[in-house]
């Protein structure tokens, strides 16, 4: 801390009232790693139920009828 007249001058340190870490952008940057993998694993597997990827049955294939 340096004083100039009435002007207080603190650095960044001094500032924040600490360091800055990099633990959070670590942090940070392995859950979106995790989460752009989740996300992409269930774009390749899709839902897993029957008719439900909604796509098209194939042409020549009759839709599936739920019982009432």
């Amino acid at each position: 801390m340096e004083r100039q007249s009435n002007e207080v001058h603190l650095d960044t340190e001094e500032a924040r009232g600490g360091k800055t870490g990099v633990g959070v952008r670590y942090v940070l940057t392995l859950t979106l790693a995790l989460i752009i993998v989740a996300f992409a694993a269930l774009w390749l597997m899709g839902s897993g139920a029957p008719g439900q990827s909604g796509q098209a049955p194939p042409s020549g294939v009759a839709p599936e009828t739920s019982p009432s």
